[in-house]
């Protein structure tokens, strides 16, 4: 008997292993298994939003599960001439190919979503969702997915591992978690859905359905050495650097992440911005070891971030005035952009109450110290409530600093058409506290019908941006914005869906000055060509500009005329070979942004598509503005005759699924003419001023030639150079060609790097 019993286990173990093991990745989908697969063929239109349910363009979602994690495979039905099948860059959701996609909510709670596509040409995208349907495509996941194409059908296959993601601890046998698959028909230009929700609306993540599975449970430990070799030939300097990080999921709910002299110079580069406003520019963080697990600690809005992880590892603490002369000299010029980091730990723990923490510590730079950064995270779900704790400390030694930031966060649903949330803020820097507050209110009645809107208190005291983002203190906003969506038109109309969007809103500074109200009307149509058009009007008050003056105390503010303008945004059908947009915008300032000038902003677009392994893209835009105001130095300003022309070249190339080959250029050319000088007063008041102020002219460029091969999952060849920097000067040269080649002639970085990342 015991002999009996154990050979049938064997055996069972046996004929599992097999079964699920002879499934091969590959897109036919021609495995026996296949057979015994969950079948879901319920879908509903949701671009456009009609939400109707498909009876054409048949859709097979099957479900197989193993203990190792889920098979999903597509089988999508349409005629041939109606696909697009291209290549494309990881994560390019909005690129032209079809597309199967799938979004899983581990937990259930509607609290994050994993998100993984597949094209119809095999190109994959993954990322994350938050916030209901906040999207953030930095994520980067282990995972298989193969497509093929037939006759009047396309196939995809994928397999998730159970240890894609953190997920919590649940008792029994049933894991019950919550799913929704979705089929982009780009060719058609039409989107299909297993819910009655999408990413572009208001509710998302809360209507997913929810379906049963076995309760596994699994562990996986990831090793990743890299090297990098770089070449700066600029500084005529060569670096050879190697580290490691170790990806630790010690349980389904548990993960330990850590790096050793990591190498987080980013191979992607930042879109360049000429950026002359109070306004810091925010920039995404691709860096895998922050993008791991990034949603437990990202609490944000529009306005504000708690945790910016660009701040770890970037520009390091200066405070040159404490040398002498001659050290005073050589610390200036020594200030680098980036810092060196020794070491970055994260540990993660999801359960009834989510726990997470995070540090890092930057090595000591010349005339510098590191700094260490610390994070701490709580959060939990009860019932309809999402609420949570968010702590960040910043040791700064170069000025015996630190800063604290403290934040509470909660998500109410007391039902399907209602949503409140919130933030309060708490900052303790250089020995001042500050306090902000965020309230957000979302009415969803129909699919037809939003509104929304919101209150933002930040004192002039709240500073956030020693691991955060904060756009701008010293405000209280309150804006709103009300829609209706129409998709009921005639089977003969043109028109396939129309949005009517009304926005409003009004902002003071803490001492209660009216900076200024705006209302805007925008309308937006659908065709059934695939074209889109859409248009706002805008007008904004008179107002008190706080900021553009930076706190002087002889200009506190700027008295700002009033505004109007407005925008026309065409998009041309999406053929199998190209695509293009245009838009024009002329107005005084923006809905958001007030300006002394009138101004005037066209842009094109072009992307052509030979076939389905190469594409390029071309944009130009132009911006022109007779009085740009610009600060100089406490309360003198000029006014300039403002022009701004950038380009955007861009070229992809792909050689079967593992290689691909990019070269991107964009070139800035910014000049302003003319300048006419101002002394503010403590009136707001601008008075003209005797005083020489020479123009400006300013060429910028990022130049790049990516190579990239994947060598299995997550284990990456890098093979690239940049080359680019800014050039600032005081003449009146206006030739943009001339203007585009003076960063190239005279580069402030030029590099060749070489990296490997490999995954043991």
């Amino acid at each position: 008997m015991p002999k009996a019993f154990f050979s049938g286990i064997i055996l069972m173990i046996l004929f599992s292993s097999r079964a699920f093991s002879e499934i091969k990745i590959d897109g036919v989908l021609d495995e026996p298994d296949w057979e015994n697969a969950r079948i879901i063929e319920t879908f509903y239109e949701v671009f456009p939003y009609s939400l109707r349910q498909i009876t054409e363009f048949k859709t097979q979602v099957l479900i197989l599960e193993t203990k190792d994690g889920i098979y999903f495979g597509f089988k999508n039905f349409q005629p041939n001439e109606t696909m697009r099948v291209m290549n494309h860059l990881r994560d390019q959701e909005r690129s032209v190919s079809d597309k199967n996609g799938i979004v899983i909510d581990f937990n259930g709670d509607g609290v994050e979503g994993y998100n993984f596509f597949v094209s119809s040409s095999g190109s994959i995208g993954d990322g994350t969702v938050r916030d209901e349907k906040e999207r953030n495509w930095d994520w980067d996941a282990d995972w298989k997915s193969a497509a093929t194409v037939g006759k009047d059908v396309w196939y995809s296959e994928s397999f998730i591992p159970w240890t894609v993601a953190s997920m919590k601890s649940q008792a029994g046998e049933v894991r019950k978690i919550k799913m929704a698959f979705y089929r982009m028909l780009m060719g058609v230009g039409r989107g299909f859905a297993t819910i009655k929700g999408s990413p572009y609306e208001n509710l998302y993540l809360s209507v997913f359905n929810e379906y049963e599975f076995k309760n596994y449970s699994g562990s996986k430990l990831d090793f990743f050495p890299y090297t990098t070799i770089n070449e700066d030939m600029a500084e005529s300097d060569f670096l050879t650097k190697a580290g490691a990080e170790i990806f630790w999921k010690i349980d389904s709910s548990k993960q330990v992440n850590l790096t050793l002299n990591p190498d987080f110079g980013q191979v992607e580069s930042d879109q360049v911005v000429v950026n002359f406003s109070a306004f810091e520019t925010f920039y995404s963080d691709k860096r895998p070891f922050f993008a791991e697990n990034n949603n437990m600690f990202d609490v944000s809005d529009y306005m504000h971030r708690v945790i910016n992880t660009r701040r770890i590892g970037g520009r390091p603490d200066y405070d040159c005035s404490q040398y002498d002369e001659i050290l005073e000299d050589k610390c200036n010029l020594s200030k680098a952009e980036t810092s060196e980091i020794d070491f970055a730990l994260k540990y993660t723990q999801k359960d009834e109450v989510d726990f997470g923490f995070l540090m890092a510590s930057e090595r000591d730079e010349k005339f510098s110290k590191g700094r260490d950064f610390y994070a701490l995270r709580l959060n939990t779900v009860f019932k309809n409530l999402k609420y949570g704790y968010l702590s960040t400390y910043v040791d700064k030694p170069v000025f015996d600093d630190s800063a604290m930031v403290n934040s509470l966060d909660f998500d109410y649903k007391p039902s399907s058409y209602h949503r409140l949330t919130g933030n309060l803020l708490h900052s303790d820097t250089k020995g001042e506290e500050g306090f902000g507050l965020t309230l957000g209110y979302g009415f969803d009645p129909d699919k037809n019908f939003h509104s929304g809107m919101g209150i933002n208190f930040f004192d002039d005291r709240l500073d956030l941006n020693d691991m955060g983002y904060l756009i701008l203190n010293d405000r209280f906003m309150f804006n709103g914005r009300t829609q209706f969506k129409r998709t009921d038109f005639d089977s003969g109309s043109t028109l396939r869906s129309r949005l009517y969007e009304i926005g409003y809103g009004s902002k003071f500074n803490s001492d209660s000055r009216r900076e200024s109200s705006n209302f805007a009307l925008k309308l937006e149509n659908n065709f059934t060509n695939l074209s889109e058009l859409k248009t706002e009007i805008f007008y904004r008050s008179s107002g008190k500009n706080t900021r553009i003056t930076r706190g002087s105390e002889l200009a506190p503010y700027i008295n700002m005329p009033k505004g109007v303008g407005g925008y026309i945004d065409f998009t041309g059908p999406r053929t199998p070979f190209y695509f293009y947009s245009l838009r024009y915008e002329r107005g005084r300032g923006s809905e958001h942004s007030p300006e002394i000038g009138w101004g005037t902003k066209s842009r094109g677009f072009l992307k052509l598509m030979p076939n389905d392994n190469l594409s390029f893209s071309f944009m130009y835009q132009y911006e022109n503005e007779n009085d740009w105001l610009n600060w100089f130095d406490e309360n003198l300003l000029a006014s300039f005759k403002r022009k701004q022309r950038t380009s955007i070249v861009e070229m992809e190339w792909f050689y079967k699924d593992d290689h691909e080959l990019r070269i991107k250029a964009q070139m800035v050319a910014f000049t302003g003419r003319d300048p006419v000088s101002y002394l503010g007063d403590k009136k707001g008041k601008l008075n003209p001023a005797n005083i020489d102020i020479p123009p400006i002219t300013i060429s910028e460029l990022a130049f790049q030639i990516r190579y990239r091969y994947e060598i299995m999952p997550l284990s990456y060849l890098y093979l690239v150079y940049s080359k680019g920097g800014r050039v600032s000067m005081q003449d009146d040269e206006d030739n943009v060609f001339n203007l585009y080649r003076r960063p190239w002639n005279s580069p402030e970085k030029e590099n060749f790097t070489l990296k490997l990342r490999y995954r043991f």
